[in-house]
């Protein structure tokens, strides 16, 4: 069975809103690309081999990156490196220690997915049998696994907020996404979108969590259509559209929510299924948006990975030649699209580099494949 990553209007304090908005048009205004620094890195033993290596998922406001490594013996474990470089991996309980492929393949292993600026990491794990299970570690590398109530298949945490709460999905027997949250208590709630469908690839599947306790994510309908949701803290969902997302036969992936309750990810458009960003807020002005080098072909364009307090959004855009490339774009809508040194460049591969966690200032981290297939992670500080 294949899992499928689909990944408020709050009130928010009038002078807060005002300040962030202002930094957020400071910092996009012409960065000079001098003042830009990319660096390639590699978890301690990756393995070189094809679609093997290093996985940077995320990154916290003091520059701690998480993210996963597949060693030479096939084993798939987790990592946290340290602003000044220092690495220490880990493995979850039960976790299947070689499972011959790495998280992007959901073969197994340990699979981090989110880090607070607390330093607390939230994930799956693979075991022997095929089955997922969450799991937090602690800033004291203390692990806690578990699994939502009904997984059959697997239970994924997607995201975690400042106070240790998570949320993400669990797959019943059937194939069908359930949300849940967790709270640092260990005290876990499912939820489903009544709009979610019934069988495999459908029902509901939350991808981010704020501070405040408000969730997004997509509503995979009956027909397989995703909606956008949003559950505010008290429980109740509301579900959105971005413009033009009607058009399409997907809808929208990867729907974030930052503290200041702005909302972002991909919508799909037209019958070619062309990508867009989106970012806004639920029920008010939602602007699409393509970057630079955007295709206009079946599956190529913008897709958002991640979004910081201010609006800032990264991930990565395929062009014409169906090749990837990474960007950051600011909430004044300047963007930076750039290549990591050595990437691969094979015209429809869908390869190239991608941006998957931002922090407050703006520092990326993200994943590449070289010429020979072999991932390897990146950090680029604005």
């Amino acid at each position: 069975m294949n899992i499928m990553h689909i990944q408020v209007d709050l009130r928010q304090n009038a002078a807060l809103t005002t300040m962030v908005a202002a930094i957020a048009l400071w910092s996009g205004a012409g960065i000079p690309a001098h003042s830009q620094k990319l660096m390639s890195f590699d978890a301690p033993n990756a393995s070189t081999a094809p679609y093997a290596g290093t996985e940077a998922a995320a990154i916290n406001i003091w520059g701690a990156i998480t993210g996963d490594v597949q060693d030479s013996d096939g084993g798939v474990h987790g990592f946290v490196r340290s602003p000044n470089g220092g690495y220490v991996e880990f493995d979850a309980p039960g976790a299947n220690p070689s499972p011959g492929a790495n998280c992007l393949y959901f073969a197994g292993g340990t699979c981090p997915q989110a880090i607070n600026d607390l330093g607390v990491i939230a994930g799956f794990e693979g075991d022997a049998s095929g089955v997922f299970h969450g799991f937090v570690r602690g800033a004291d590398g203390k692990i806690t696994t578990f699994d939502a109530p009904g997984a059959v298949v697997a239970t994924l945490p997607m995201s975690i907020n400042l106070w240790g709460t998570i949320t993400g999905y669990s797959i019943d027997g059937g194939g069908t996404g359930h949300g849940f949250v967790r709270k640092s208590d260990g005290t876990i709630t499912t939820f489903d979108d009544s709009e979610g469908g019934t069988g495999s690839g459908l029902g509901t599947y939350p991808a981010s969590i704020n501070d405040e306790g408000a969730i997004v994510g997509v509503v995979a309908n009956p027909t397989g259509f995703n909606r956008s949701f949003v559950r505010g803290p008290e429980g109740k969902i509301a579900n959105f559209d971005p413009p033009g997302a009607t058009t399409s036969s997907i809808g929208t992936a990867n729907v974030l929510i930052n503290d200041l309750g702005i909302v972002a990810g991909t919508v799909f458009q037209g019958t070619l299924d062309i990508d867009y960003g989106f970012e806004g807020a639920p029920g008010g002005r939602v602007l699409v948006f393509e970057t630079q080098r955007a295709g206009t072909g079946s599956f190529e364009g913008t897709n958002v990975n991640a979004m910081n307090i201010l609006g800032t959004t990264a991930g990565y855009v395929t062009d014409s030649n169906e090749e990837n490339h990474t960007f950051v774009r600011y909430a004044n809508g300047n963007a930076v699209v750039f290549d990591v040194p050595g990437q691969m460049a094979v015209p429809g591969s869908f390869f190239g580099s991608a941006a998957y966690g931002i922090n407050a200032s703006g520092v990326v981290a993200g994943r590449w494949h070289d010429a020979n297939t072999v991932l390897h992670a990146f950090v680029w500080v604005p």
